[in-house]
């Protein structure tokens, strides 16, 4: 079947999708986005990280707006705790150029380029069935009509990667990430210490924490991101099993364990800021690992977390999802039919997505599960633990 003038169900409107269907759509295909929530995308405020080397070229494939508010920072200063600093002590700073964003910004900008006729929220894709060389796709248990291909971006819960992969498992790596952002003016009051504004990470035995600044995506401000990795007791996460725990549903329980680890592991500094933000502001992430054995199978295809999951460490999640729409958008100019289109992408995505995943593996191994007597460290153990960590990289885009 050829591309140009075909019709494409993308299945989930987050980054990912809404990034594929500005690729089809420059491939001259006819695109229906289906989104199962109701507006709920639009004020997610946490911050990613994009790599500085990248955020050039995504802005020139123009899936990222040349006028998003950003902030760059060039290294990331790792410290620990030392009982003396209410900063920490800083144990070594890594060479780690970034832009610092808005989740919500980066969405707006890509949600711009779709058309409100091809944007439908409140449709729950519950299931996609290969009919002949196209796909029926069902909506809220109802068909919704066939279509040439079907793009799986739904996320680490997705209905499509089940009929493209049917082996692969999401494995809970046993430990979580809290999250949470606050206007940056929130307690200002009073010294302020000038590592507010810079890329930190604080290290502790069982994990860390990262601090960065992020424009606000409701005003003219910023707030202060913050993520840290650690345990998670199962009784926090719903009915004791490892699944999200949503922006506004994270319980006072919860917050009061949150509360008690940073008071014991993190410097006043950066527990204080973590205390700023309020418990509607708190989420709690499971940390997922998931290979798959292909990306596209028949007029199916993954994008984003649908396909490998890769854990935050590798700042990969809103990057790997552009990176997939963009390699779509490169196969789908290049070849002429959706058979040729979809091996190429599977070839070339594949692998990457994968080599994610067994990064973030590695990464929380050395990071968390089996993470350094940090207090202990010396400049020179500091430099082996990093080389370790990244084999010399700056970050999983930039080999040195």
């Amino acid at each position: 079947m050829r591309i140009r003038g075909s019709h494409v169900a993308v299945v989930g409107g987050s980054i990912a999708g809404c990034a594929a269907a500005v690729a089809l759509a420059r491939a001259g295909c006819e695109v229906t986005v289906f989104e199962r929530s109701r507006g709920g995308l639009r004020d997610r405020g946490a911050g990613i990280t994009i790599p500085a080397s990248l955020h050039g070229e995504l802005l020139d494939a123009g899936y990222l707006s040349p006028g998003m508010r950003v902030l760059r920072r060039d290294e990331l200063i790792w410290l620990t705790r030392d009982g003396r600093s209410p900063d920490g002590r800083v144990v070594g700073r890594q060479p780690y150029p970034s832009i610092m964003a808005s989740w919500a910004l980066v969405w707006r900008g890509l949600r711009r380029q779709v058309p409100d006729s091809a944007y439908r929220e409140g449709a729950a894709v519950t299931g996609v069935r290969q009919v002949g060389d196209g796909v029926e796709v069902w909506v809220n248990g109802r068909s919704a009509g066939r279509y040439a291909v079907a793009v799986g971006a739904d996320g680490y819960r997705s209905t499509v990667r089940p009929a493209v992969a049917p082996e692969a498992a999401v494995r809970y790596a046993g430990y979580g990430l809290w999250r949470g952002d606050h206007p940056a003016e929130r307690g200002a009051d009073g010294p302020r210490s000038p590592l507010l504004d810079d890329f930190v990470a604080v290290g502790f035995r069982g994990g860390h924490a990262v601090f960065y600044r992020i424009p606000d995506a409701g005003s003219d401000g910023y707030r202060q991101n913050w993520a840290l990795y650690g345990s998670v007791p199962d009784a926090l996460y719903p009915d004791g099993k490892a699944a999200p725990v949503p922006r506004g549903q994270v319980t006072g329980t919860a917050a009061a364990h949150l509360h008690e680890l940073i008071a014991r592991e993190l410097p006043p500094t950066w527990a204080d800021t973590v205390r700023r933000t309020e418990l509607h502001e708190l989420s709690i992430n499971p940390m997922y690992d998931t290979t798959v054995s292909r990306y596209a199978k028949g007029p199916l295809l993954l994008a984003g977390d649908a396909g490998a999951i890769a854990r935050p460490h590798t700042g990969a999640g809103a990057v790997k999802a552009i990176q997939d729409a963009c390699a779509l958008e490169r196969v789908c100019q290049a070849g002429e039919t959706w058979p040729e289109a979809l091996a190429a992408f599977d070839a070339e995505r594949r692998g990457a997505g994968n080599a994610l995943t067994e990064l973030g593996k590695h990464l929380g191994r050395m990071r968390v599960e089996d993470s350094p007597d940090w207090p202990a460290l010396t400049p020179d153990d500091f430099a082996s633990w990093l080389h370790a960590n990244t084999h010399g990289w700056q970050s999983a885009y930039d080999p040195a």
